[in-house]
């Protein structure tokens, strides 16, 4: 029997918001550990913050810069396929592009529409609530914030399960590849300033504890971290230094901790939140009762038949 193929010199790792912040932080890390980073960003300032990261030894792959657009799935299938080309393999997937608030939704704006006669009162009664304009949301937030990482999720998942085939093929042992979702702790708690941010972000949390032990029996880990606030792009000015100033920055140390927890262990749909100095690995709320807990843990094969039946039907008709 001829002996195993060796595994790629370099983990490969493809970080998404990486122009800055957390992204840029993550990309610097993993760097030192001798990762081959693909740093992808919409903003083109990105060239230069790559060209910036120091490589800790002359053997370090420099890191390549990206410009994509995560809220295209074509953008994003062509920065995994440039990542992949690299050594036949992702190993690790940051989802951690994100941006807040594109729509205020208590600001909306109302107008009425004149009536033929160039007037804005409704004929009969003078209710004008038939005339009423309203302009459709902006829902770019979600866009980036949520839908992007469903695509990105999508992508990640296929190409680990190319490479999985192919190391079986190599005779290469099964190795863990890595998604880790940047959520945020406001995925955890009301956030009035930013209600769509914090939807996003309470969704992030649902897919990855709704996926994460599935995806975990084909050596996929996927888990999500919930940072409090830690200095970055998004924040308008002022905001870092009032936050600052009352004791309450998390400083990147510790996202940083979370990430080599989740990369070094076994975890599958985890959530951790990262408050200050400290991670805390945070659980589903409890069960009110012993149907709820039925529902969602012993009903599995009743669900899974039910829809398993319909998307086969769907299948069938697509």
């Amino acid at each position: 029997m001829s002996p195993a193929a060796p595994p790629p010199p370099h983990p490969v790792a493809i970080i998404t918001g990486a122009a800055s912040g957390i992204g840029l932080a993550l990309s610097a890390h993993l760097l030192s550990q001798n990762y081959k980073v693909f740093m992808a960003d919409i903003n083109p300032a990105g060239f230069l913050a790559a060209a910036s990261l120091p490589l800790p030894s002359p053997s370090t792959p420099p890191p390549t810069f990206v410009p994509t657009d995560i809220a295209s799935f074509a953008a994003q299938l062509a920065l995994f396929q440039r990542a992949h080309a690299y050594s036949g393999n992702v190993d690790v997937f940051a989802a951690n592009a994100g941006i807040d608030d594109s729509e205020d939704v208590f600001g909306a704006e109302v107008s009425v529409a004149p009536c033929n006669g160039g007037g804005t009162s409704a004929e009969g009664n003078g209710d004008a609530a038939d005339r009423l304009v309203v302009q459709p949301p902006n829902l770019k937030t979600l866009d980036v914030d949520l839908s992007a990482v469903v695509s990105g999720l999508k992508l990640f998942v296929a190409f680990a399960r190319h490479s999985a085939h192919a190391d079986a093929a190599q005779g290469r042992a099964r190795r863990k590849r890595s998604m880790v979702i940047t959520a945020s702790m406001v995925g955890l708690y009301p956030f009035e300033t930013n209600p769509l941010y914090c939807a996003a972000k309470h969704g992030l949390i649902g897919l990855t504890r709704s996926v994460g032990p599935r995806f975990a029996r084909e050596g996929i880990a996927i888990n999500a971290l919930l940072p409090a606030f830690v200095p970055t792009g998004l924040a308008p000015p002022g905001l870092v230094d009032a936050i600052a100033a009352k004791g309450h920055l998390t400083p990147m140390s510790t996202v940083l901790r979370a990430y080599d927890a989740l990369l070094a262990g076994e975890s599958a749909g985890e959530t951790v939140e990262c408050s200050l100095g400290e991670l805390y690995w945070r659980r589903p709320v409890a069960y009110p009762n012993e149907s709820q807990r039925w529902l969602n843990e012993d009903a599995a094969g009743v669900w899974g038949g039910a829809y398993g039946k319909v998307r086969a039907e769907k299948g069938g008709r697509g």
